[in-house]
């Protein structure tokens, strides 16, 4: 790892189908009153995970066991590529916008931007009966972050006489290559390893009004390049199925480990039910993330998801939510993906440490994801 600084200046008529995903719907926005999301205090630590590389599982308010099942499960979960019987190819991208309202009780500052979140292409490609190939490249974590604080010099005067900015840019990419085999019948293994490396930059300018040009100017950064793995592990088959992934940490990323189980009910159109529990930095903070997902078969070519979760983090004010809704469609040798995405959170903390109070602060964010595969 390198440090640096310097200081300077439905179609469908079906009546079950119908009330199934208006219950869908209900369940989704009765989560979705926490405002939460990307914060200062994600941007100076560990950012924020993207858990939209897949947008098949981002669809699914970001499931990783069984959030692929294309090439990108070589980022979640690289026992999923088994699923994979040619050549597929798939890039995806998405934008996203943040806000973080500082809460008192007699006021609420309120910051937001708007920028690029995830990016990644992969490949895969079966070698064998056996075998599945995989290699590719995707952002997985986010710094972003652009605040200003302003407040007075004098508490007893109003009026603005100091701002103070925080301005981050960068994350965590992974450069990865990967298989699956399959052990015996209904028994699936993966594994990917690779390099997770990134740069953050900070640049932090405190200026007194009264002055002609701001006062001070810092700027900082940190870069680092360490190894990472992904494993997995499938059984069953496409009616009910459990498994489990593994993500490796490192020091800017941390280590996370899933368990999660689905089952089709074929007597409501094929529906599938999905569950997962995640523990993020395991054997340390073991944070605690619940996942319930469906996946809703319109047509042969035509699939929706959604899905609503919650989960814990440090010095939380209540349990931060996320919930999602997309689907795809298939044309000839083309697929196309698109998914939203909420997550949420709310921490007893301030942001800007210098003379900002607050009872707490709601930080959150929404994804627009959009990807193509192609199939040879």
């Amino acid at each position: 790892m390198k440090l640096n600084s310097s200081l300077s200046s439905v179609h469908t008529g079906n009546n079950s189908i119908i009330r199934l995903i208006l219950l869908q719907l209900f369940i989704v926005f009765s989560f979705s009153g926490i405002s939460e999301g990307y914060g200062y205090h994600d941007a100076l630590n560990m950012g924020n995970s993207i858990d939209v590389i897949s947008i098949r599982s981002a669809a699914m308010v970001g499931i990783r066991v069984f959030g692929s099942d294309g090439p990108t499960a070589l980022f979640i979960n690289p026992a999923s590529l088994h699923s994979i019987n040619r050549f597929k190819g798939s890039i995806s991208i998405s934008s996203i916008a943040w806000t973080e309202e500082v809460i008192d009780s007699t006021y609420i500052v309120q910051r937001s931007d708007i920028g690029r979140g995830s990016l990644s292409g992969a490949i895969a490609f079966r070698a064998g009966s056996e075998i599945v190939l995989s290699g590719g490249v995707a952002k997985v974590s986010d710094h972003q972050y652009n605040g200003t604080h302003y407040l007075p010099d004098d508490p007893c005067h109003p009026g603005i006489d100091i701002i103070e900015t925080l301005k981050a840019s960068g994350g965590l990419w992974e450069a990865l290559g990967g298989m699956s085999w399959s052990l015996k019948d209904n028994l699936i293994m993966g594994l990917s390893t690779g390099m997770r490396f990134g740069k953050v930059k900070y640049t932090y300018i405190y200026d007194c009004l009264y002055t002609p040009e701001p006062d001070s100017i810092s700027i900082w950064s940190w870069e680092t390049s360490d190894f990472c793995y992904h494993a997995g592990i499938l059984f069953g088959d496409e009616a009910t199925g459990i498994g489990a992934s593994y993500t490796s940490g490192s020091d800017h990323y941390q280590s996370r480990i899933s368990i999660a189980g689905r089952a089709r009910a074929e007597h409501i159109h094929n529906i599938r039910m999905g569950f997962e529990g995640e523990v993020i930095s395991v054997f340390e903070d073991n944070y605690f993330n619940g996942k319930l997902s469906l996946e809703t078969p319109i047509r042969d070519d035509v699939n929706l998801f959604t899905g609503v979760g919650f989960y814990e983090g440090e010095n939380m004010n209540r349990v931060g939510t996320a919930f999602s809704v997309g689907g795809n469609y298939t044309l000839d040798r083309i697929l196309f993906e698109c998914a939203m995405f909420h997550s949420g959170r709310s921490r007893k903390s301030t942001s800007f440490p210098q003379e900002e109070y607050s009872d707490y602060v709601d930080d959150s964010w929404i994804q627009f994801c959009f990807g193509l595969t192609y199939i040879l």
